[in-house]
Parts: C-alpha cells; sequence; structure tokens
C-alpha cells in the first residue's frame, strides 16, 4: 500500500517539477509518511525515479498495444486513425504518466540519459512494430499504395510525436481533435492509394 502510494506521489511531483526540483522528503510528506520509510522500499531517489518512468512507459505500451487486440476488424485506415485518437485518451485518463514520459523523453536528466533512452527504445520498437503491422495491412488491403513500409511508419511516428506536443499546447479538445484529423488526413493523402 504505502509503496503504491509513494510510486504515485512520484509520479506526479517529478512530473510536476522535475527530477532536480523534486525531493523525497516532499514525495514522503504526500503519502504521510517520513524519508527514511522511503528506502524500505527504494534504494535511492533515480530508482524511485527510474521506478515510475518505466511504469509509465508500460502504461502506455499496454495501451496501445490493445489496439492489436481488434486491428483485423478495421481497415488500415480506420485502425491507423485509432492510434492517435487512443493516444490522446491516454493522455486524458493517465496525466501524470504523460507528462513524465513526454518531459523526461525530451529532458532527460543528464546522469540518467542513457538509462531514459533504453526505456524508451523499448517502447519505440513496440509501438514500431505496431504501426509497422497496420501498414501493411494497408498494402495487403490495397489501401495504401506500394512504397517502403519504414518511409510510411517513420513519418507516422513523428505524427504521433507533433500530435504529443499539440495536446500539451491546446486545452480544448475541440481544437486538438481538428488538429488530429486534419494532420491524419494529410498523411492519409500522402499513403493512400
Amino acid at each position: 500500500m504505502t509503496r503504491n502510494k509513494l510510486r504515485e506521489a512520484a509520479m506526479k511531483l517529478f512530473g510536476e517539477k522535475g527530477y532536480d526540483g523534486t525531493a523525497l522528503s516532499e514525495i514522503a510528506k504526500e503519502v504521510g509518511v517520513k524519508t527514511p520509510a522511503i528506502y524500505a522500499f527504494y534504494e535511492n531517489k533515480e530508482d524511485l525515479f527510474m521506478t515510475v518512468f518505466r511504469e509509465a512507459m508500460q502504461l502506455y505500451n499496454t495501451f496501445i498495444q490493445e489496439l492489436l487486440k481488434d486491428q483485423r476488424s478495421f481497415g488500415a485506415k480506420e485502425s491507423l486513425h485509432r492510434v492517435l485518437t487512443r493516444q490522446y485518451e491516454f493522455y486524458q485518463q493517465n496525466p501524470e504518466a504523460s507528462l513524465i514520459v513526454l518531459r523526461y523523453v525530451i529532458f532527460p536528466p543528464t546522469f540518467l540519459k542513457e538509462t531514459i533512452e533504453e526505456a524508451f527504445l523499448q517502447s519505440d520498437e513496440l509501438l514500431t512494430n505496431i504501426i509497422e503491422q497496420l501498414i501493411t495491412q494497408g498494402i495487403e488491403e490495397g489501401a495504401i499504395r506500394e512504397q517502403p513500409v519504414q518511409l510510411l511508419v517513420d513519418a507516422f511516428l513523428n505524427l504521433m510525436d507533433g500530435l504529443s506536443m499539440q495536446y500539451f499546447y491546446y486545452t480544448s479538445r475541440e481544437v486538438y481533435e481538428r488538429k488530429l484529423n486534419h494532420a491524419f488526413e494529410m498523411y492519409w493523402n500522402g499513403a493512400g492509394s
């Protein structure tokens, strides 16, 4: 129970205040325990941070992987669009995890850069494989014209990255959804048959 509360508080505070701006004493206070109690569960601040960062990445991976369950029920166009809307839903439903992932993938603490990059690359590989499957499905369906799959995967991942930034810029759901739909329409016009 205390371990879970520490992780939740750490995810929130690391996301809001940054690694350097968050003291273990603040995390402990948020949970209602003394700072030494943290050491019963975590080796140090870095261990706690990497635990919550990996948890946030895993939460995102699981959320995206759920798309594959019913991918054959939809055509490639709808499946790819669903990846983008699913990403938006993840941000809405998991604001702390979203913030911590985005913040530290872009601006990792120097001494954790390599460790964070490893965790990110594992997630990126998983997401790349999913997108590749959906694009290959689209080519097989004839909905996407024959062209290098890697080109389409890279462009789609860049679209996702751009929309990630847009999410944090625009608080209006209507504005964000318009931007998402327009960006996807342009992507599809370039990829489709």
